[in-house]
């Protein structure tokens, strides 16, 4: 039986919300001293699309494979009273150059991930636990100013939308996908011929993005 028309619906990813926190760590070199391997240095508490976060920031590294860089982790620290679930991320997190560091002498440094987090589950911290070596941080000054570091994150919260109605495809469409032809005409049939023969040339895939695109032709 051929199909009559054809519904369409859309599940997108929508953007929550894009913030930016700045962690500034004054006395570097003494709070390195003073913290040694596995011990952090924690931010405030900041919001970013209705979540609590922390940033966690390692100055001898998380775990003994990686005292010799700084690591840093972007923590979930909702509430009880705020509803468990999946809470995707995407974070960057990147050194600030100091004022007047000049940019061809010291690039950008920063690192990047996607994750997603939960509390029911306990899956609320994720970071990069070899961000920057302690070496290049203590010795590339335009990092370092009056003892002093800043980091910046960047998190942008990504949600699954619920499926969206889209318009109904004609019946006529459907004979111009080359999926129906109630035609007795021996050269109309031909000529849906030559639509579905295009169909399965370019992948029913691709023919419905050109369809939906208005750029289908036959």
């Amino acid at each position: 039986m051929s199909p009559t028309g054809i519904s369409v619906s859309t599940v997108a990813a929508a953007v929550s919300a894009t913030e930016t926190h700045m962690l500034k760590i004054e006395g570097y070199k003494r709070l390195k001293d003073m913290h040694c391997t596995g011990k952090f240095l924690e931010s405030s508490r900041f919001q970013v699309a209705g979540h609590a976060w922390k940033i966690h920031f390692y100055p001898n590294g998380d775990f003994r494979e990686n005292a010799g860089f700084v690591s840093l982790y972007l923590n979930l620290d909702d509430d009880a009273a705020v509803p468990a679930k999946d809470v995707r991320a995407e974070v960057t997190f990147s050194l600030v150059r100091r004022p007047g560091a000049p940019a061809s002498l010291l690039p950008p440094h920063s690192e990047s991930f996607t994750f997603t987090y939960n509390r029911a589950k306990a899956v609320t911290r994720r970071g990069v636990a070899k961000f920057i070596a302690k070496q290049k941080l203590d010795w590339f000054s335009g990092y370092l100013r009056d003892d002093c570091v800043a980091v910046r994150c960047d998190i942008t919260v990504v949600e699954k939308s619920a499926a969206k109605e889209g318009e109904a495809v004609q019946e006529r469409d459907v004979e111009v996908l080359g999926l129906a032809c109630h035609c007795k005409d021996e050269l109309c049939k031909r000529h849906h011929a030559r639509g579905a023969a295009r169909v399965v040339g370019l992948g029913l895939r691709q023919a419905f993005v050109k369809f939906f695109l208005r750029c289908f032709q036959v």
